[in-house]
């Protein structure tokens, strides 16, 4: 993709926009950066499109400095590389990322939903029941955006519970990969299907205080990032590489 496309997918944020435009009162090169990286997250900005700190500069009215630093801290995220000499571009999805993050999610997460098994109230149950009509609305909309919050909020839920809410703020640092994704993923509506399913399986196991099945279900439910890939690489095959 060119440039072009760079401004198109942001040009509805773009200063003087109805729908963004930078808080002066915030540092520019944290608002920066939030938009770009949930630009390339949600693949609205693809892989290997190309990033202009010029035009960046020009679309939201700041200086060099704070573009740049937003740029740096994503080439440390892993979502932009940058070629001296040849430009900017935003970065393939590596499965080298995707099996480390694999690792340390599906550890952190098993651990979680074991502990929360252990603290589960009535109240947790009716929290995220409510959370689980609306992935089902959400899935149905084909409101994908929508849905990946629901699932986030989904873990959050099984975290607190667990009464160890920095777990998730852990996972959160390391499954950025996983986000990308999910992002992808959760436009194809068989895949919102089974994430509901999988959740529902995590729920019953909670709601029975059975802490062995809840680590159970919740590591089958970790592993179905294998079957989103290979769903999604045949139509995407150019988003991922080694």
């Amino acid at each position: 993709m060119s440039m072009i496309n760079v401004e198109a997918a942001v040009e509805g944020l773009a200063p003087g926009s109805s729908s963004f435009a930078l808080d002066r009162r915030l540092p520019a090169a944290e608002q920066v950066y939030r938009l770009l990286r949930n630009e390339i997250i949600t693949c609205r900005l693809a892989p290997y499109e190309a990033i202009s700190e010029n035009r960046i500069c020009g679309m939201f009215g700041v200086s060099r400095s704070p573009v740049r630093v937003a740029v740096t801290r994503l080439a440390e995220d892993g979502l932009i590389e940058i070629f001296p000499q040849r430009g900017t571009f935003v970065a393939p999805i590596k499965m080298t990322q995707v099996r480390e993050a694999q690792f340390a999610r599906l550890a952190l997460e098993v651990a979680l939903a074991e502990e929360a098994a252990r603290h589960w109230t009535p109240q947790f149950t009716t929290e995220i029941q409510q959370n689980l009509v609306q992935q089902a609305q959400h899935a149905s909309q084909g409101d994908s955006s929508s849905f990946f919050h629901d699932n986030e909020s989904f873990h959050q839920i099984i975290a607190r519970a667990a009464r160890l809410e920095g777990v998730w703020t852990t996972i959160q640092s390391v499954k950025t990969v996983w986000d990308r994704i999910g992002h992808i993923a959760n436009r194809v509506p068989a895949h919102t299907l089974e994430i509901i399913a999988e959740h529902r399986n995590i729920v019953e196991a909670l709601d029975r205080g059975n802490a062995s099945d809840a680590a159970v279900t919740m590591k089958t439910h970790m592993k179905s990032v294998d079957h989103a890939i290979a769903r999604l690489q045949p139509l995407h095959a150019n988003y991922f590489v080694a």
